[in-house]
């Protein structure tokens, strides 16, 4: 008899142990094909494998798999995926963003121009019409040329007035409108990157498991052999 502690299998007999002599059945051939085709049939019938899967990421498991690391490995590929979209959009918001801010510069630099300008001749414009009317005051009682020479220019002054002030109005305008396609650039990229951190959610995964059967053309029974088992 056999020793009961030896392992199963050994590269040696194990000591003072004797074969028994096989059964009948393995000795013939016919019956070799049947436990071939009996054991195709119990693993048809009896085989199963039970996968994860997961329709919102359309992934399966990996077989030993469970649904916990299943779960975590599909959570870090939707992270990397979103950061990876994000980091897309937000270079792809950049150049547009920055030429937006250039545009804007530029705007408050030219409403700034025009601004001074239109200072500068509301000053000058007082200037004039208040050497006008100390001519008129203290002047000869006759209207001088020096006289009517001031009050065109004046005229002339009171009417650039408007013209400056109209084209800072319209300066002032430029740049509130850079400044409102800053903003709706600005809600837009931030309204994208708010819809890809919902659509990249880990929570949002939903993960059921599967059983699966195999068919019968995935089954295939190598080589049977006979062994001797230690008793």
């Amino acid at each position: 008899m056999a020793n009961s502690t030896q392992p199963a299998t050994t590269a040696s007999p194990v000591p003072l142990a004797r074969f028994a002599a096989p059964p009948a059945a393995v000795l013939r051939a016919a019956s070799w094909s049947e436990w071939s085709k009996a054991l195709a049939a119990a693993l048809y019938q009896e085989a199963r494998s039970t996968l994860h899967y997961c329709a919102a990421a359309k992934a399966i498991s990996n077989p030993g798999e469970d649904a916990g690391a299943f779960r975590a490995r599909l959570a870090q590929q939707l992270r990397e995926q979103r950061d990876h979209e994000v980091d897309a959009l937000t270079a792809s918001v950049a150049p547009k963003l920055a030429a937006l801010q250039q545009r804007l510069v530029q705007a408050q630099s030219r409403a700034q121009v025009q601004h001074s300008q239109a200072t500068a001749q509301t000053v000058q414009a007082a200037v004039a019409v208040g050497a006008t009317i100390l001519g008129a005051l203290f002047g000869s009682k006759k209207l001088s040329t020096t006289t009517v020479t001031r009050a065109a220019t004046a005229m002339r002054s009171a009417t650039r007035i408007g013209e400056q002030r109209q084209e800072a109005a319209q300066a002032d305008e430029s740049v509130a409108a850079v400044q409102q396609q800053i903003e709706a650039l600005q809600s837009q990229s931030e309204a994208a990157i708010a819809a890809l951190k919902g659509k990249y959610d880990p929570a949002s995964l939903n993960v059921e498991p599967v059983a699966l059967a195999p068919r019968k053309s995935d089954i295939s029974v190598g080589e049977l052999m006979a062994a001797w088992v230690p008793a």
